[in-house]
């Protein structure tokens, strides 16, 4: 199995040095070629116009013809290989990155978007792009400028002079507008971040009114973006105006001192003609660094996130399969504190569930309850303490595979893009047959025959479920497969009467196949169908017990009743 380090980005490209060096051979053989041009061309202004000699001219056309033709084949050979080597990084890298972005998400400790894989795709687009072809053709620049040397001094002096002039502004250039770039990018990232977070809140920032408020405070952002954008584009404009003027006035000036040269007898007129094509070729890699720039400090940007990224989130190195656990839960000593904060949500959280009991945690907002459901889960890591299931803590386990232990119905209902079936399989993980058992268990089977295309009815329109049915599929997705633990974070928040009533008779079924459920609520109606009942309050558990002691401990008699009736 790979160690982490082998799918950092360092590692990724060191991957792919064999696509590198045979780009770079062929790349070699496509610079060779480009002087059949300014070969063919002297040879017809000083053989064969001077000999009008077509037996000559023929030749000529025919090695000219077979070297294009060969430079053409190195060049898609060239570009087949810097492809392959996209296709790896893609293959070494994408998977980590969305996984880490995922895991990231669900604990609460980085970005909700995609950002990371954007920086993927730039990176990726970059090296095997842009960057790969400035690197490759460098080299090449100095020996055209070494052929111009041979030549004629004086040409290769004055095509020396004009290559440092255009390095010079290049490297001016990204003086001036390095800073300028930066900012935008980091400007720009906080533009987009809030318009993601504006999108997610979509309907409540129409229903309350507050689209223009929305709209000025992005407005706000995205101008400081696009003003930074313009100093750095203003520069870059005075840059591109003077080299492109400063290009022309060197092919003329080569041209000038060529034909000082040729009056003087010192060369031939032909070879003028053949120094301004070479000179073309020596300003390429110049062209290639120029054009790569403006991508590079943004790429250097992502690169960095994204290694310091893979680098924070190790993959596990976990290889022994641990068996299907009965079910028996337990939290020593649980202490939670968010990343950059010193305030613990959680303090020092014990309790202990065995093996097909259930439990009702209860507790007001902001007690910790939904951070202590994502510890369980094995979404979050506990700063301190441990979480275990039949004495084994939850790393122990690969995440796909505890996935199948544990059923999970988040407070925020997410069903991805796709079918029904899709989304409570897992995506693959189960098949038809459970599925459809997940749903009658989950009581939403019914609910779903009557959809346009019943379980293949696509869930890319929100608009095709209510909040109760899309809460009753992430049920039948929560407990499909016989999971050994079902955590349930505010099952019933949209849920009607007949719904939470499915709710109930899907959790007494859970307990009769032996089924280990923590129920998260603030409503303790629900708690008294449960064994046991837990009272969190600002991150403390203030009472664990049975639910009728804890309820009496908490001064409801009634519900204590209640329970009784349920049992009975």
């Amino acid at each position: 199995m790979h160690s982490h380090q082998d799918h950092d980005v360092a590692a990724a490209l060191k991957a792919c040095r064999q696509h590198f060096l045979f780009a770079l051979c062929f790349e070699s053989c496509v610079n060779v070629l480009l002087l059949a041009y300014p070969i063919f061309m002297f040879q017809v202004y000083d053989r064969v116009i001077a000999a009008k000699s077509w037996e000559t001219l023929v030749a000529l056309l025919i090695g000219f013809t077979i070297a294009i033709a060969a430079k053409g084949i190195f060049q898609w050979v060239r570009g087949t290989l810097l492809i392959r080597a996209s296709a790896r990084i893609e293959r070494r890298l994408a998977d980590r990155v969305f996984k880490v972005v995922v895991r990231k998400s669900a604990s609460g400790t980085g970005p909700a978007n995609a950002q990371l894989l954007r920086d993927l795709d730039s990176f990726r687009q970059f090296v095997t792009g842009k960057g790969a072809m400035a690197a490759l053709d460098m080299p090449w620049g100095f020996l055209f400028l070494g052929i111009l040397f041979l030549l004629d001094p004086a040409i290769g002096i004055t095509a020396g002079i004009c290559i440092a002039v255009s390095a010079g502004a290049t490297v001016a250039n990204a003086i001036l507008t390095k800073r300028a770039l930066i900012k935008a990018n980091v400007v720009g990232n906080a533009s987009q971040q809030f318009s993601e977070a504006a999108t997610r809140s979509a309907e409540a920032v129409v229903g309350l009114g507050m689209l223009n408020a929305v709209i000025g405070r992005w407005r706000n952002e995205r101008n400081k973006a696009i003003q930074e954008q313009l100093i750095a584009s203003g520069r870059g404009v005075v840059f591109s105006s003077f080299l492109g003027s400063a290009r022309i006035f060197m092919q003329g000036g080569l041209m000038a001192v060529g034909v000082i040269q040729v009056i003087n007898g010192e060369i031939p007129f032909g070879i003028v003609f053949a120094s301004i094509f070479v000179f073309g070729f020596a300003m390429k890699p110049v062209d290639q660094l120029i054009s790569a720039w403006e991508d590079y400090h943004p790429v250097k940007d992502a690169m960095r996130r994204i290694d310091t990224v893979l680098k924070q989130s190790p993959e596990p190195t976990t290889t022994l399969h641990l068996p299907r656990p009965a079910g028996t839960i337990t939290c020593q000593d649980v202490t939670f504190v968010p990343p950059g904060s010193d305030r613990a949500v959680l303090k020092r959280i014990s309790f202990g569930v065995r093996a097909g009991e259930s439990l009702g945690l209860v507790g007001l907002n902001g007690s910790g309850k939904t951070t202590l459901a994502r510890i369980l889960t094995g979404s979050l890591r506990p700063t301190g303490g441990a979480v275990r299931i039949d004495g084994a803590e939850l790393d122990q386990w690969s995440n796909h595979e505890f996935g199948r232990f544990v059923g999970y119905l988040p407070q925020s209902i997410s069903l991805l893009p796709g079918t029904v079936a899709e989304n409570i399989g897992r995506f693959g993980m189960y098949s038809d047959d459970e599925i459809i058992d997940a749903a009658k268990r989950a009581r939403v089977h019914d609910v779903i025959l009557r959809l346009p295309k019943g379980y293949e009815t696509s869930l890319d329109d929100s608009s095709v479920l209510s909040g109760g049915q899309r809460q009753l599929i992430a049920l039948a997705r929560a407990i499909i497969g016989n999971p050994a633990l079902v955590v349930l974070d505010e099952p019933n928040s949209n849920l009607d009467g007949p719904g939470e009533e499915a709710l109930i008779a899907c959790m007494h079924e859970l307990k009769e196949r032996g089924t280990t459920v923590i129920l998260i609520t603030h409503r303790p109606n629900l708690v008294m169908h449960l064994d046991h009942a837990a009272v969190l309050k600002e991150g403390t558990l203030v009472s664990f017990g049975s639910t009728t002691d804890v309820f009496k401990q908490l001064g409801r008699p009634t519900i204590v009743k209640k329970v009784g009736q349920a049992r009975d």
